[in-house]
């Protein structure tokens, strides 16, 4: 058999292979980032971009993407997602899941009196990236398709998988801006109460979306099914830079 069409081949497979912890893409996760900022006061930006010490809040919001090569930080890969099977209900258990350590973060964040400037500058980094995981519908996925890694589509002319469609391939093909994310502004009432810091009720709202996430109308992901769901992830993201501002002023509200 011919050398590069194995090769060829290896790589197709490899590449195809279900992984379980990205959502958003670099893109979307510096957009909740830059979200964010634009709620947020002068003080608490500046109070921020002192613990991050020269790293930007989109490098930030991407960091624990950005890591994943190097082994050392294997351990925070369970981070990312908490899975539950259909039907099943959404609880904060404790462990390696994003509910517990978004939520375990936050609170020790809060309580940092003897944290040094390097954990605190790590912590953020990870509710800069939970946060935006967490609006992600497919990362309070099911674990028997992986977080919708397992499905495979045609998208674009092109393989991918559900979660990757739900990551990247709408935001790149629609070519979301932060103008767009912004552009549907949410009333009062309604930002009082995406503001409301609960991590396991934004869980559950998150997977409150899947059944229009799995509603794919077969493994061609048509115009249709893209055009709605940009307006949904558009609004994840927008909710998500909220409330990633309405957690950075209460933990640095003195």
């Amino acid at each position: 058999m011919n050398k590069t069409f194995i090769i060829t081949a290896f790589l197709t497979v490899v590449l195809l292979l279900p992984s379980k912890t990205l959502a958003w893409g670099k893109k979307g996760h510096a957009l909740v980032a830059e979200i964010a900022f634009s709620y947020l006061d002068e003080n608490t930006k500046a109070t921020v971009l002192e613990y991050l010490d020269g790293t930007t809040i989109e490098d930030a919001a991407n960091w624990m993407d950005n890591v994943r090569s190097n082994h050392s930080y294997d351990y925070m890969k369970p981070y990312h997602y908490a899975d539950f099977e259909k039907n099943e209900a959404v609880v904060e258990t404790n462990g390696d899941n994003i509910i517990y350590k978004l939520d375990t973060t936050i609170k020790e964040l809060k309580n940092r009196k003897n944290l040094s400037k390097e954990e605190i500058k790590t912590k953020l980094e990870i509710i800069f990236h939970l946060i935006g995981d967490l609006h992600q519908p497919l990362h309070v996925g099911y674990g028997s398709d992986k977080g919708g890694n397992s499905l495979q589509l045609r998208f674009n002319n092109k393989g991918t998988n559900l979660h990757s469609l739900w990551d990247s391939g709408i935001i790149e093909k629609k070519e979301i801006t932060l103008e767009d994310c912004l552009k549907e502004p949410f009333s009062k009432k309604e930002l009082r109460k995406i503001n409301k810091i609960n991590v396991l009720n934004w869980s559950k709202e998150s997977r409150g979306f899947l059944d229009q996430v799995y509603n794919t109308g077969g493994n061609n992901i048509t115009e249709e099914y893209t055009n709605t769901n940009a307006i949904l992830i558009e609004s994840q993201i927008h909710k998500a830079g909220i409330r990633l501002a309405a957690v950075l002023k209460v933990i640095f509200k003195n």
